[in-house]
This record gives C-alpha cells, structure tokens and sequence, in this order.
C-alpha cells in the first residue's frame, strides 16, 4: 500500500504543476513518461506482468505524447486525450490476459475505468490501516468516520450531477456557471485561494490513482482460460447465405465498375457520393467481421474458403468505389479534417484485408493482434503527417489554380502547423481585385496570429515546436 500510496501522490502533484493554468506542450510527455514508469514498477512488483511483450505498446503511447509539443492540431489534440489512456488500459489488460477479443476488451476498459470508485472507501482504509496507524490517527467514533465516508462518497456524485443538469438545461447551466464564477471572485480575494485549489485537485487525483492502482494490483482478475467458440449454424446454412451475399455483392461491384469507374451511368451528386461512402464503410466493416468469424470456425471447409476470399475481393471493390466517390467530393471541395481521415479510414480498411486473406488461406495468424498492430499504426502516421500543413497545402494550391480559397475554414480547423501555406499567399502577386482581398485577409490573419504568439508566455511545461516554428517563420 504504501508504494499505491507514494505512487499515486507524486503523480498527482506532478499532474497539477505540469497542467495548471497551462496549455497542453512537453508537459503531456513529462507527464506519460513517469506515469508509465510508475504503472510498469508496481505491476513488476505485485507480478502481475505475465506478457511482457505487451510492453511495446509503450512506444506509441510515448509517441503520441510527443505529439503535443511537435505539432498544435486542436482535433488530435483532444482527440488523444482519449485514445492515449484507451492505450495505457489496453497495455495493462494484455500484460495480464491471455486471451482478448473485441467484447473482452470493451468491458475490462469500463472495468479499470469506472470500478475503482468503487474500491475509494476501501483504499482509504488500508491507506488508514497500512500507513497511518503509526501516527495513532485511528478513531472511535463512528459518527464521524460515517460522515467522512459519506462525504467522499457524496460529493464526487453531487458534482457529476451539477454539470449534467448544466450541459441538460440551457438555464440552469448559466445559473451555475455565475454561481461558480461569484464563488470564484470571491475567493480570488485570499491569497490563499490558488494554493487551496490546486490543493483540492491534488486530492480528488490522489483518491483516484490511489484506487486505480489498488484495482488493476489487487483485485483485478484476469481470465487465463481461452474463450469458448460459438456455435454457429450448420455448414450448408452458412454456405447457401455465403452464396447469396457474394451474388449481391458481384451485382453492386459490376454496377459500380460500369457506372463509376468507366463513366457509364448516372451519376449523383457529389455530397451524396460523400454520404455513402460512410454507409458503404459500415457494410466493409461487417463484411470483415463475417468473414473472420465464418474462417474461425469453418477452418477445413474449401468452399466456404473460397467464398470468403471472394467476399473480401469484393470489398475491395467497394472500398475502391468509396475512395473514388471521396476524391471526386475532395477535387471539387477541396481537403478538410473529415475527408482526409476518410481517406485513412479506407487505406485501413484495404491494409486489414491482407491479414484476414491470410487467416482464410492459413489461420496460424493471431488476427487480433495483426489488426490491433495495424490500427496503432495508420494512427501515428496520421498523427505524425501534419495533417493541418496537408490540408492548408492542397487549399492553398487550389487557390493558385482557380482563385477561391476559405480562409473562415483554415481559421476555424487549423493553426500554426498551416502558417508556412498561408504565407505562401501572403508572399504571392494578386493578379485580380479578389486575389488581392484574399491577399490582405491572409495577411491580417498572419499579423494577428503572430502577434498573439508574441505575447504568448510559454515554459518548459506548454513549449511547443509548432508555435516556435510560426514566429520563425513570421
């Protein structure tokens, strides 16, 4: 208990000095580093690491914290903050399970999430019973060990309540909001009130991570048994809906090859192109999952093999006819943040149909992992390609060929990373009256983005390379 409990307090003041008051830069990295350090040290001491090659999940964990102080993209920013701890709980189940499927994993992610609340009282307890009882800081009076109790309990929930009846009832939220801000102002007036607050925060992040680690250390159980297989329906079921499908499919891929790729047919418009390029991702996806599923089961059967290998032909074809419907939307619109993760969603897809090919053909393939492997992977690169620099690129090479450019978007989804594209408008001749408004708006947004990256004041905690680059470039 006592290294929960040493662990658990350092991250949290180390949390709060790296992120108070400040943007998000370095101090995500400063931050993911020791907390990785840390998690790994108390699992290697409760032996609890039963797969240590799960370990290389570290390297795009790091990676990805590295992120905020390379790039200054507001979408993968947030965006992060919710797949880096999504990677750290993966790496703490696949230390531990032997086994992992699709459903596995969901719940023990809302498992190491949200059940160490419910093991708080009974932290503080062993914290009490462990640690504390040197200082005789024990007390006999159950009245008020009741009140504490309810107390810790009772104000976490009070508070998640308070904001979702904000974010509910339009109202309501701004009756809190000017509670809180009269709360605030007033005890903005102590010299006190900062140390106070940060104070607070420390102790709701220490109550957490104390329960957090206690969790995963002490009553996390993992499933060493491999999942039972299902039973699915008899081969000849199977094979006449196998069948079916693939008729369907062979109908939709020649009709998409006539019509949309030879140019022989109707087309829609191009937003509507868009839109069904997502329905068509859906329909991928589950194909997929059919396909894995029918090859696990079925791994002696030629034919049903054999249509599943066509199956995942076919989907190919669909994903082809997506990626074309998108650069038609793309060529006439130009590059935004939904189209340009479209574009990876389908590179993904194609590169997972590879693995699967082989599990059809072989099945010595553990597929989960490949798809997991994957998956991490086309998301660094995304992460790590500047994306805001594509995007402010391609618009910004459209505006050189046709004399339209939306500068309200770049304003709105981009930042730093775009500045070297803009300045290239900035820098160029106006051949017309409207090339030259443009012109003067790039370079008024320029002059205000500088200006404000002048008096911005950053340390080692919020540095960021981006922003640096910007007013180099400037």
């Amino acid at each position: 208990m006592k290294k929960i409990f040493f662990t658990s307090l350092l991250i949290s003041i180390w949390l709060v000095v790296l992120f108070w008051g400040k943007n998000i830069g370095l101090s995500m990295l400063l931050l993911i580093v020791p907390f990785i350090y840390f998690l790994i040290n108390l699992l290697e001491f409760r032996n609890q690491i039963k797969y240590k090659k799960s370990k290389i999940l570290i390297i795009p964990i790091v990676l990805l914290s590295s992120t905020y102080f390379i790039f200054n993209n507001l979408f993968f920013n947030t965006l992060n903050l919710i797949v880096i701890p999504a990677l750290i709980i993966l790496m703490v189940i696949e230390f531990m399970e032997k086994s992992l499927n699709i459903d596995k994993f969901c719940w023990r992610f809302m498992e190491l999430v949200i059940e160490p609340l419910t093991y708080i009282e009974e932290t503080m307890k062993n914290y009490k019973e462990d640690i504390f009882f040197k200082f005789k800081m024990k007390t006999n009076d159950k009245k008020e060990s009741n009140v504490v109790k309810g107390l810790l309990i009772t104000i976490p929930i009070v508070l998640i309540i308070i904001v979702l009846l904000a974010s509910a009832d339009e109202i309501f939220g701004k009756i809190f909001i000017e509670m809180l801000n009269t709360f605030v102002n007033f005890i903005g007036k102590f010299e006190l009130s900062t140390i106070i607050l940060k104070l607070a925060l420390i102790a709701v992040l220490f109550i957490y991570f104390s329960s957090f680690f206690y969790h995963i250390l002490l009553k996390y159980k993992p499933e060493d048994e491999e999942i039972k297989e299902c039973k699915y329906t008899e081969n000849t079921t199977i094979k006449m809906i196998l069948g079916t499908l693939n008729i369907v499919y062979v109908l939709f891929c020649f009709i998409q090859i006539h019509s949309l790729f030879m140019g022989k047919g109707d087309v829609i418009n191009y937003s509507q192109y868009a839109r069904k390029g997502f329905f068509q991702l859906m329909i991928v996806s589950f194909i997929n999952l059919v396909v894995i599923l029918i090859a696990k089961k079925h791994e002696k059967n030629k034919f049903i093999n054999v249509m599943s290998l066509i199956m995942i032909f076919e989907t190919f074809i669909i994903l082809l006819s997506s990626a074309y419907r998108m650069h038609l939307y793309e060529s006439a619109y130009g590059y935004t943040h939904l189209r340009l993760l479209v574009y990876v969603a389908l590179l993904t897809e194609t590169i997972l149909l590879i693995p699967t090919i082989i599990y059809v053909i072989d099945k010595k393939i553990n597929l989960q992992k490949v798809y997991i492997g994957i998956i991490i992977s086309m998301y660094l690169i995304v992460n790590f390609s500047n994306i805001d620099n594509i995007i402010a690129k391609n618009n910004v090479d459209r505006y050189f060929q046709t004399g339209v450019f939306d500068l309200e978007y770049i304003k709105k989804e981009t930042d730093t990373d775009a500045i070297k594209q803009l300045i290239r408008i900035r820098d160029s001749k106006s051949n017309t009256p409207e090339e030259e408004i443009i012109r003067e708006n790039v370079t008024k947004y320029l002059s205000k983005m500088h200006e404000s990256l002048e008096n911005e004041k950053m340390d080692f905690r919020d540095f960021n390379l981006s922003k640096v680059i910007a007013k180099y470039l400037y």
